[in-house]
């Protein structure tokens, strides 16, 4: 499934700009803050029950860029890139009375209905679809077992919806909704893993709009 995303995410990625050629182009660059982040993680655990957990996080900053393309005067497609810093859950893994660290890195395409505003501050408001891969980064921490690991997670789907506003024709201020998933698969804790884990987030976006 992954590969195949993959290869239709490259494949749109491409044709959107002969589609776009007379369309209008953009890119935004944008700063995050997490409002709302949270790790999940299902499965064996390196124990022999079966572990879920849903940990809050603090706060996470993000770095992200996007392109887009106007296909219509009120409709925008693009892709774009976003970079979650890790933040650290605000209490300890009951399980395993554990530390964790948890970020994101996600590539995806995204679709953006516009609408224009007569306001001499708001130019438009706008939704925003995103669908893409992510690669997700954690790392357990534990100070009496002497456990300090940052397993590998394997690639999985991105998900993003939201809306925005642009101000003055140049200033983002958007709300973004996103799921991101992964799979953790090998020795963990000493013992054979297998963990289903999502990264859920409510991000507040400002950035600034370049016109090309």
């Amino acid at each position: 499934m992954k590969k195949s995303l993959l290869v239709v995410l490259l494949a749109v990625a491409m044709v959107i700009p002969a589609f776009a050629a007379k369309g209008d182009v953009s890119v935004n660059a944008k700063l995050g803050l997490g409002l709302n982040n949270s790790v999940s993680y299902y499965g064996a655990f390196g124990a022999p029950d079966d572990v879920s957990l849903d940990l809050k996080l603090n706060m996470p900053v993000s770095l992200g860029a996007e392109f887009f393309y106007g296909v219509m005067d009120n409709l925008s497609v693009g892709f774009g890139v976003s970079y979650v810093f890790d933040a650290e859950a605000k209490s300890e893994d009951p399980a395993f009375n554990s530390k964790i660290k948890a970020g994101t890195t996600n590539v995806y395409l995204a679709v953006k209905p516009e609408a224009k505003i007569e306001s001499e501050i708001f130019s438009s408001i706008y939704a925003i679809g995103q669908i893409g891969l992510t690669t997700a980064r954690a790392n357990v921490k534990n100070d009496h077992y002497g456990i300090d690991e940052s397993p590998a997670i394997d690639s999985g789907l991105y998900l993003g919806l939201g809306f925005g506003t642009i101000i003055k024709d140049v200033v983002i201020v958007e709300i973004i909704c996103s799921s991101a998933n992964g799979k953790i698969e090998g020795d963990l804790f000493g013992g054979s893993s297998k963990i289903d884990v999502q990264y859920t987030a409510t991000t507040l976006n400002v950035g600034y709009k370049f016109a090309l």
